[in-house]
């Protein structure tokens, strides 16, 4: 198994080589898989210790190999979650959040890996995930504390979660840009001036320490889509680093401020890339397919006027409130999110993005801009028996 391990990136004929050998070892009824099995919890228990979270292995595992191998990292991730659970270890809810989606989609990996050699996606996924780095951590490992600024940060208020979520609902389901635009402006609006009310308990020698989170990108347009997010990490006093070898972006902020990013960022994907797909599909004047630069540039267009407006709506929220008293703790904090960004990123380059297609530019801005945001927020609905301002 060690051979196997050493040459995957190393030597990829002797790699092939000993994957055959092992096949033809299982073939025979020796059991192989049982001893990759406990290579791979071995490897789990490492990526934990090193800010690696299940939602991560299993993406980075898609990513870089197939579903069905990220089927049998999902697999191993849940045994070794029920094992810890039984034994009493504390999980971090977060940490119990993702279990429960990998759980919930073991009934469709059963089928995708029926066709491949059990044998041969199990090493593979082992050579893969002894090979990882230490990441940031974005929340407490089984058995870590979290009494600490990953579980310590104030979180958004429920109730205005609600009202957030039914905004950005109605935004999704909407096919006019116009009325998108604006349900997604209130939505930032009632963010913003949460993030204010909370920011005001505080004073610039005790706004604590930042967490981060990291928000996993899939192709295609994964470059624009991080740049989507970004604004938007950008409009919610975040600050965001795209690792694009790895497909993910992360973000650096306040824990009231990063559950917006999350929630307010898969909205935006959602409504940009429905309003992407309307526009259809592109061709050249000699008849060429121009649809995927098309959709690209639309992203790309989207993001950087979504993110002038977002930033407009919440600028205008800070510019209404207490300024004097706001203003020096919001500096402070951005001071550290400087300090924790620089610290796991010591060398950050920023990069140009290319537009290859003016006309998905345009359209994409356009799709951003078609409507009028300087939204009151006294007109933001309330649900029943609320009255009260947040």
């Amino acid at each position: 198994m060690q051979a196997a391990v050493w040459s995957w990136a190393a030597d990829p004929p002797a790699h092939a080589e000993t994957l055959d050998r092992l096949d033809a070892r299982a073939a025979r009824g020796e059991p192989v898989l049982a001893t990759v099995q406990p290579l791979i919890s071995e490897a789990l228990d490492r990526l934990w210790e090193h800010g690696w979270t299940p939602a991560d292995a299993v993406h980075i595992a898609t990513r870089e190999l197939s579903a069905a191998h990220a089927d049998v990292v999902s697999e191993a991730i849940v045994a070794d979650g029920r094992s810890r659970i039984r034994d009493g270890q504390a999980l971090h809810p977060r940490w119990r959040t993702q279990l429960d989606v990998l759980d919930a989609r073991r009934p469709a990996a059963g089928s995708r890996r029926r066709a491949l050699p059990a044998v041969r996606v199990a090493v593979t996924a082992l050579c893969l995930l002894v090979r990882l780095s230490p990441l940031p951590p974005t929340v407490p490992g089984p058995g870590q504390s979290s009494d600490d600024a990953l579980g310590n940060a104030t979180r958004l208020d429920e109730r205005m979660l609600a009202r957030v979520r039914a905004l950005l609902a109605k935004a999704e389901s909407t096919e006019f840009e116009e009325e998108a635009e604006a349900l997604t402006a209130k939505a930032q609006e009632l963010i913003a001036r949460h993030a204010i009310a909370e920011a005001l308990l505080h004073t610039p020698d005790d706004v604590g320490e930042p967490s981060v989170r990291r928000m996993h990108l899939d192709d295609p347009y994964a470059d624009a889509k991080a740049a989507l997010l970004a604004a938007v990490a950008d409009a919610n006093r975040c600050s965001a680093v795209h690792t694009a070898d790895c497909g993910w972006l992360t973000v650096f902020g306040y824990d009231h401020d990063l559950d917006a990013v999350e929630l307010l960022g898969a909205s935006l994907l959602t409504q940009a890339t429905g309003a992407m797909v309307r526009h259809g599909s592109r061709r050249d004047a000699h008849g060429r397919s121009t649809t995927r630069s098309f959709r690209r540039s639309f992203l790309l267009g989207f993001a950087q006027r979504i993110g002038e407006r977002l930033r407009t709506a919440a600028d205008g929220q800070v510019a209404a409130s207490q300024a004097g008293q706001l203003l020096p703790v919001l500096a402070a904090r951005d001071d550290r999110l400087r300090a924790a960004r620089d610290a796991a990123f010591p060398t950050t380059v920023v990069r140009k993005t290319s537009i290859s297609n003016s006309t998905g530019w345009v359209a994409g801005q356009a799709a951003a801009d078609l409507a009028e945001l300087a939204v009151s927020a006294e007109h933001l609905p309330h649900p029943p028996g609320d009255r009260g301002t947040p």
